[in-house]
């Protein structure tokens, strides 16, 4: 089994200035195994989902419940 490694611009370290709603969801999968509180790049992609759901004035409910369904915690 191959084993890849991110590319550099993916690296945990690179924050995105910007990012939408897609690309918040792409690096919450690819850095998945990351623990949120080490991973800067988890962390904003993380709370820019929580921001956009709380100003579209979402309850935030969504965000965890499709978090237990991955996890199968809850």
């Amino acid at each position: 089994m191959e084993h890849r490694m991110a590319p550099v611009f993916d690296s945990c370290a690179v924050v995105p200035g910007h990012l939408t709603v897609e690309q918040a969801h792409n690096i919450l999968h690819s850095h998945s195994s990351c623990p949120t509180d080490q991973c800067p790049r988890r962390k904003a992609a993380l709370y820019f989902l929580m921001e956009s759901r709380r100003s579209s004035g979402g309850t935030g409910r969504g965000l965890r419940r499709t978090a237990t369904r991955r996890t199968g915690l809850g």
